[in-house]
C-alpha cells in the first residue's frame, strides 16, 4: 500500500511553551506533512508553516518544522520539531 493511503500514527509529544489547542493543530500538520514526505525518498525536509494553507485560520503560522526520517524499533518513523521564538513541539510518528 503506498504511504499516502496509511494512517499518521504519533508515538510521542513534547511539548514547550505550546497550548494543547496550538498543540493539536500542529500535530495536524505534522501528520500531513509526514504524509506528504513518506512517498518519497525525501529522508530529511524543512517546511515554514506559513506555506500550509490552513496555517493561518488554525494560528499556526511562522513556525519552523524540521522532518527527519529515523528508525524506530527497526521500523522507519519520522522526527518532526517545530520552532517559534521560545515554543518548541518535538514530535515522533509513523505510517501504518
Amino acid at each position: 500500500m503506498s504511504n499516502q493511503f496509511k494512517k499518521a500514527i504519533i508515538d510521542d509529544v513534547i511539548p514547550h511553551n505550546i497550548e494543547e489547542g496550538m498543540q493539536q493543530n500542529l500535530l495536524d500538520l505534522f501528520e500531513s506533512a509526514m504524509k506528504s514526505v513518506g512517498t518519497t525518498l525525501i529522508r530529511e525536509a524543512r517546511f515554514e508553516t506559513s506555506d500550509f494553507a490552513t496555517s493561518k485560520m488554525r494560528d499556526c503560522e511562522n513556525f519552523t518544522l524540521q522532518l527527519k526520517k529515523i528508525k524506530l524499533e527497526g521500523a522507519s518513523a519520522w522526527l518532526g520539531t517545530y520552532q517559534r521564538g521560545d515554543q518548541h513541539l518535538t514530535v515522533c510518528g509513523h505510517l501504518e
